[in-house]
């Protein structure tokens, strides 16, 4: 299918069950998109008195019974992607205010709004495997900021990697070697870097045969006018866009 083929809908009460489907029949990520709602890893794993950790299905239940309540207090946005009968993609997007609704000292830098003037961030990406690399992350990402325009605009800010790399003899040495081992660091060595303008060398994010990082990468915000801003880490960037 060509992104032509696809459309796209807001989430609220009235897609709910899609993006349900998206999350839980579908195998989708645990956290049911809460992370940043939430400001920390959703249904937080801690071992319960005399029981075992609750497992990945329950947790997902969860967290879509949580994100089902945020959508009816009108606390949830993001835009669904469809194609083939079905949802085949996400980007979720919001208010500062908004994601996370609730912080606090615990709460990591990286899930915060990195610049005190912007307004509206755009967090998570996912799309499904079989219709990667066709522009359903860019087109969900354009009908985000085109929502945000129509809401108000201001200042929009994102945290995209500013590119993929997969190796798979990296993974296996980590699980052999160990994480800090002479072997990772080899490979490490010639990991991919890219020169981005304003930043400087930024590492190229991992990437796996069935995993994307989920924030996106910086060519699909670029295309839409959004600038670097600044560093974000080792392997992402800030970006902004005034709307």
């Amino acid at each position: 299918m060509e992104v032509s083929q696809f459309t796209t809908r807001e989430l609220s009460t009235k897609t709910w069950r899609d993006y349900e489907r998206f999350f839980r029949v579908n195998g989708r990520g645990s956290c049911g998109c809460l992370r940043y709602p939430c400001g920390r890893p959703p249904a937080t794993a801690e071992p319960m008195v005399g029981k075992e950790l609750p497992s990945r299905d329950l947790r997902r239940d969860q967290n879509l019974d949580e994100m089902r309540e945020l959508i009816k207090q009108g606390r949830a946005r993001g835009v669904l992607v469809y194609g083939a009968g079905q949802v085949i993609g996400w980007c979720q997007y919001g208010r500062v205010e908004d994601l996370p609704i609730t912080r606090n000292g615990s709460t990591p830098d990286w899930m915060l709004a990195a610049d005190p003037t912007s307004d509206w961030r755009i967090t998570c990406f996912l799309t499904l495997l079989p219709f990667r690399r066709r522009g359903v992350a860019t087109l969900a990402l354009a009908v985000a900021v085109q929502t945000i325009r129509q809401q108000g605009g201001g200042w929009v800010e994102a945290r995209p990697v500013v590119h993929c790399h997969y190796d798979p003899e990296l993974g296996k040495a980590r699980r052999e070697f160990g994480p800090r081992s002479r072997e990772v660091a080899e490979h490490l060595e010639v990991w991919p870097v890219q020169n981005v303008p304003r930043v400087g060398w930024v590492r190229a994010a991992e990437a796996g045969v069935r995993t994307a990082p989920h924030r996106g990468l910086m060519s699909m915000f670029e295309r839409l006018g959004f600038t670097v801003a600044g560093r974000d880490g080792e392997t992402a960037v800030l970006m902004r866009l005034h709307v």
